[in-house]
């Protein structure tokens, strides 16, 4: 039998408040690419074995966050996150797995990039969100 579970997950973003304060961005259903690269960088020199290539880790490179929600227009998480990719801003985010004890969560900053919105007639409206991760993730 399988231990996976569907849904148990929260995604928060910083507010502009002070001290800042994380809210849960309303209505997500769907978050992709929470984790790092790291660049490979070559090494290889006269004193590497003939033929072959060597290689260390760079620097780490964090993924562009894409957050799925549905578009409710007067839930306010997800007007300041609009306002935040309005006005460039870089926040504090968590992604949090509730279905562990304890508790699965990542967090670091973000730039906030994008968002658009999919008008519809005939389904659900939805709001959708790319964050760039800047800086460590930390996962705990």
């Amino acid at each position: 039998m399988t231990s996976a579970t569907i849904g148990s997950w929260s995604f928060k973003l910083g507010t502009p408040a002070s001290p800042e304060v994380l809210t849960r961005l309303g209505e997500t259903f769907n978050v992709s690419n929470v984790g790092v690269t790291n660049n490979l960088e070559d090494v290889t020199n006269f004193d590497s074995t003939a033929g072959t290539r060597e290689y260390i880790a760079g620097l780490a490179d964090g993924d562009e966050i894409s957050v799925e929600c549905n578009y409710i227009a007067d839930n306010a998480s997800q007007i300041v996150a609009m306002f935040a990719v309005d006005s460039q801003h870089t926040r504090t985010f968590e992604l949090r797995y509730t279905g562990s004890s304890p508790e699965d969560v990542w967090s670091g900053s973000v730039v906030c990039l994008a968002y658009s919105i999919v008008p519809s007639a005939t389904s659900r409206n939805t709001l959708s969100f790319t964050f760039k991760i800047t800086g460590a993730l930390t996962r705990t």
